[in-house]
């Protein structure tokens, strides 16, 4: 419902009731079924204030209520009173607000608290996979979200490129890996010899100090591992920069793991000497039993590092050098309880702004229902996924478009593809695994990327097909159907969804608002004919249209998912 609109109903509602607004605000609702009215008021919990009967209640404030424009109808029914909007002037304040705004519809006004949210998070030496693609595509698009509501934002990604993972990779590429650096499939390579260095490893006893002596070693600084380290995470980034640039994501700051681990240890030291951490076994730990949150590792028993050592040292960084007021870490739902321990440990530390560190957990990432294993080889790359989803998408766009230029389908292909792939990750809410299904993924109908492209592409062709361009002097009054009046209403939606996917961390819901949307508008399209209206009609119903391609176009850009001139 628009903000304005609703506001305008609350505060009459309220003084017809003698009511706050707020408290009107709380007990209206929008019916499911628009026969029931566009807003209803049910006046049960007024009883007790009221001290008489809620249909007696509803009936006294609907006498009283006064006679708005925005208020086609008030009707009681029992214990509640149903309104019933005036599709005319819903839909000048709605079009009007959308005609003004365009691209900033739905956006907020401007905020004083800087947000850091952290997302994506690969270890080099790794294959990056189908299940980074989870974590990227959920912060990129919860950044376009909250900068689109008026927050300061940065962007970071930590980069896992120092730690056990990566002294096993080189004490396996030392001692075992015979072969060059191949000048292809480099991502490829990175993950095949991860995977052989974990069932090395796996199989010998001895093979465990070795690769703790060889991370004692990275961390020391000895000269050879260093070189080789350098040359071979130089790799390892090459290949998160194609992705990301293929997915559209830009990070303003890149943390590296390498630089906290110093900073890290010293706050171990620290924590030490405060009598916060202790010695248990040689290793460093911080007992948090009497929070429920077990033995917090800080250090291993050998001195090196763990995730912990450097995350406590990241948390200072990001808040006394970017001076931001929250910090977001979107990670993996399997890290809940280590970011319980962290978080409590920086509140222990005396770290003020522990309360200000928010962990948004996401889920698992299954293909056919199985999970998905680095260390096993068990992976589908991210590569290899999106390769696959461009090739049916341009055998669809080959199918649908015979005479379209070569690398004008190439690039439609990619843009179908990424929005497959990016949709398929964001229409869920984070806390629940995904069943990737590829084929579903890819589906032109459907709840699905490609079909919110391909209704804005419907759209557009409405308004090419009409060679006339949107105006506000038109009569609202024409649009008065039931169609016309729940495209309006669902368009005028967008800017309370934002806020509440700003208030959740919630992606998702900006992803499901654009899927009802376009439902909508396509009954629209079904039952609502443009070209063949009268001119009133037409020039009104073209606004309209407008309307809704403007509005899923700023949805899908919140979402990170680019248009499309032809499907």
């Amino acid at each position: 419902m628009l903000e304005t609109v609703k506001k305008d109903i609350i505060s009459a509602i309220a003084k017809a009731a003698k009511l706050a607004p707020h408290e009107v605000a709380e007990l209206i609702e929008e019916p499911k079924d628009t026969a029931l009215g566009d807003l209803a008021l049910p006046c049960f919990r007024l009883a007790a204030k009221f001290r008489t009967s809620p249909q007696n209640i509803a009936k006294d404030i609907a006498a009283k209520m006064p006679k708005l424009k925005s208020i086609k109808m008030v009707h009681v029914v029992g214990p509640y009173i149903n309104f019933f909007l005036s599709s005319s002037n819903l839909a000048e304040n709605v079009l009007t607000e959308v005609y003004k705004a365009k691209d900033k519809f739905g956006a907020g006004t401007k905020k004083a608290e800087k947000v850091m949210i952290e997302f994506s998070q690969p270890n080099t030496h790794k294959s990056f996979h189908i299940g980074h693609l989870r974590g990227t595509t959920t912060g990129n698009s919860l950044v376009n979200i909250m900068k689109f509501a008026g927050y300061p934002v940065i962007a970071a990604n930590y980069i896992g490129d120092i730690g056990a993972h990566v002294a096993k990779w080189l004490w396996f590429y030392t001692k075992f890996y015979k072969n060059s650096i191949p000048k292809k499939n480099i991502d490829k390579w990175l993950g095949k010899i991860y995977a052989d260095a974990d069932k090395k490893y796996k199989s010998h006893e001895k093979y465990h100090e070795e690769v703790a002596e060889v991370l004692k070693k990275l961390e020391a600084g000895d000269k050879k591992l260093i070189k080789l380290w350098q040359q071979t995470r130089k790799l390892s980034l090459a290949v998160f920069n194609e992705a990301y640039k293929l997915l559209g994501v830009d990070f303003d700051i890149m943390f590296y793991e390498s630089e906290v681990e110093k900073p890290g240890k010293k706050i171990v030291s620290e924590l030490v000497k405060k009598g916060l951490a202790k010695k248990d076994q040689g290793a460093m730990i911080i007992d948090l039993k009497k929070y429920d949150l077990d033995v917090f590792l800080l250090l291993k028993s050998d001195g090196s590092s763990l995730y912990s050592t450097k995350d406590l040292a990241l948390a200072k960084l990001k808040f006394e050098k970017y001076k931001i007021n929250k910090s977001i870490y979107v990670v993996a739902q399997e890290q809940t309880h280590y970011f319980k321990q962290l978080f409590k440990t920086l509140e222990l530390m005396g770290f003020k702004q522990a309360a200000k560190c928010y962990h948004l957990a996401y889920g698992l990432v299954l293909l056919h229902g199985k999970k998905m294993a680095s260390r096993a080889g068990e992976i589908i790359m991210f590569e290899d996924l999106f390769k696959q989803a461009k090739n049916n998408a341009l055998e669809e766009v080959w199918s649908r478009n015979q005479n379209i230029h070569e690398a004008t389908a190439e690039k439609i292909a990619e843009k179908i593809a990424l929005a497959a792939l990016k949709y398929g990750m964001l229409k869920q809410s984070a806390d629940k695994t995904i069943d990737f299904d590829f084929e579903r993924a890819l589906a032109f109908e459907g709840d699905t990327g490609p079909y919110l492209q391909y209704s804005l592409v419907r759209a557009k062709k409405i308004l090419q097909k009409v060679k006339a361009k949107p105006s506000l002097k038109v009569s609202f009054d024409v649009l008065k159907t039931n169609e016309e009046l729940a495209l309006t209403k669902q368009i005028s939606n967008f800017k309370e969804i934002v806020a509440k996917a700003v208030e959740q961390y919630a992606p998702n819901m900006i992803a499901n608002y654009a899927y009802e949307l376009t439902q909508v508008f396509n009954t629209f399209y079904e039952k609502c004919p443009v070209a063949k209206a009268d001119a009133k009609t037409r020039a009104a119903r073209i606004l309209l249209v407008w309307a809704f391609a403007q509005t899923l176009r700023n949805a899908l850009n919140l979402l990170g998912i680019e248009e499309v001139e032809v499907m």
